[in-house]
């Protein structure tokens, strides 16, 4: 077994061996004096007793010193910064042991002050904040509320200092902070917790958030939205109705009509109710920015939308086959769709020279498919139609926010032109896709519908 070793057993070990240490003349003394045994037990007491007495005192002093030390470091411990324990001592290595201590001391007190600023500082936001904040101690009572606390509990309930935090209706379960159902506080929150230390006890910090206050600021937030994108669809229609109105009005008021004039008007004046019946129906059945009202697919005539396109942007360039058959849409929606897509191509083009242009291109062809059935598998022709909106205008700098929601590259843009003409397309089964042209500068916005087509016969 070892043995244990301590500088109390190796202070006692080295004394003794100082005390003893006078034997060692003693004996040579009474042997070369021939002294008899009461003589030389009278020489060897005359000289150990004094060395053992000397070895015991210096034990004591050297004890006692470690002790005083012990007991200073204690008096720190306990936020007791005067070095009283080793006053006596005014020179010598424990004085400068005791100036050390002095030094932690005031650099420890130092520190206290510091904190209890940091504390009172701390303590005066809290209660200024309007988010409701309480601190419970170390028995789960209420020590301290801030005023948003106070405010949420009615005037009976206001004096909550001292009780149990279940009086308002706050409990700890499943590792975290909840409120009953029977709490005080008028409104719903979400409870979150954290650990104070002061004076070696854990006190606890709850921080309340209002999940009503973030539900009426999501729903604010929806509601503003769809204001928006309300209002960026109505004015893209308006404002070609308007200017189609104004230019009616100017053509009637200078001369009597023409033959072609008046066929004119007869397509303005059906455009705008054409327009002005879809916008309605746009307005009535739109519900919310990610939930289109569901396609109404009818037959479409290429011919028809491009003439009404050509009507509301008349400098547009149409290149519509003379094959282009009719397919099957949402003539409503994919009319909107174009019409934002063709405004944002023209806007792309300002500032160009005067040979700029935007072109909607239509393309069709036919592809077979296979369908199973019942007794086999049957192919069938799928009509696919493109339609290229192409600009002249700077291209496309960022593809990788083209599609996110209200984001713009335009001084005064919206960011919903383009995901709401896209969700248009989808919304009947087709695609948007946006790419910069190959052959100059300019963009290429393209849609692609896919549907079965139909004898004209049977459409009309």
């Amino acid at each position: 077994m070892s043995v244990k070793s301590s500088l109390e057993r190796k202070l006692v070990l080295l004394f003794i061996f100082l005390a003893l240490l006078p034997i060692i003349p003693c004996a040579y003394i009474i042997s070369s004096a021939q002294l008899d045994w009461l003589s030389g037990f009278t020489l060897l007491l005359l000289m150990v007793l004094p060395s053992f007495w000397a070895a015991n005192r210096c034990y004591s002093y050297v004890t006692d010193t470690l002790e005083r030390i012990g007991l200073q470091l204690d008096a720190l411990g306990n936020e007791e910064f005067n070095s009283w324990h080793l006053a006596e001592f005014n020179s010598g290595r424990v004085t400068h042991l005791k100036r050390d201590f002095e030094k932690l001391s005031k650099k420890l007190l130092s520190k206290r002050f510091e904190y209890m600023h940091n504390e009172a500082f701390l303590s005066e936001f809290i209660k200024e904040l309007n988010l409701p904040i309480l601190v419970l101690d170390h028995h789960q009572q209420i020590y301290s509320v801030n005023h948003a606390v106070k405010s949420l509990l009615n005037h009976a309930n206001s004096h909550v200092i001292g009780q149990p935090v279940e009086k308002i209706g706050l409990v700890f379960t499943g590792n975290k902070w909840q409120q009953s159902h029977h709490a005080l506080l008028e409104q719903r929150f979400e409870v979150t917790h954290h650990v104070l230390k002061r004076s070696g006890r854990n006190y606890q910090l709850l921080v309340l958030f209002s999940i009503e206050q973030q539900l009426r600021a999501n729903e604010k937030q929806v509601w503003q939205r769809l204001i928006r994108v309300l209002n960026h669809e109505v004015r893209n229609s308006l404002t070609p109705i308007y200017s189609m109105t104004q230019s009616l009005q100017e053509m009637k008021l200078n001369a009597p009509l023409t033959p072609e004039q008046e066929k004119l008007e007869h397509n303005i004046l059906q455009v705008i109710e054409k327009r002005s019946l879809q916008l309605l129906d746009f307005v009535e059945n739109y519900s919310a920015f990610s939930k289109l009202a569901p396609a109404k697919v009818t037959a479409v005539y290429p011919q028809d939308i491009a003439q009404r396109m050509q009507a509301i942007f008349p400098t547009i360039v149409i290149d519509l086959n003379t094959a282009t058959q009719v397919f099957y849409a949402d003539a409503g929606q994919l009319e909107q769709g174009l019409i934002n897509l063709i405004k944002n191509a023209f806007e792309a083009c300002d500032g160009n020279d005067a040979s700029a242009q935007v072109t909607m291109q239509w393309q069709q062809n036919e592809e077979q498919i296979y369908q199973s059935s019942q007794q086999n598998i049957e192919p069938k022709n799928q009509l696919k139609t493109t339609i290229n909106i192409i600009d002249s205008g700077q291209g496309i700098a960022n593809s990788d926010n083209l599609f996110v929601p209200f984001y713009s590259t335009k001084a005064n843009g919206s960011g919903i032109g383009l995901i709401i003409s896209r969700e248009f397309i989808r919304n009947q089964g087709g695609e948007l896709t946006l790419k910069n042209r190959g052959d100059m500068q300019g963009a290429i916005a393209c849609i692609n519908l896919t549907a079965v087509p139909t004898v004209m016969s049977k459409l009309k």
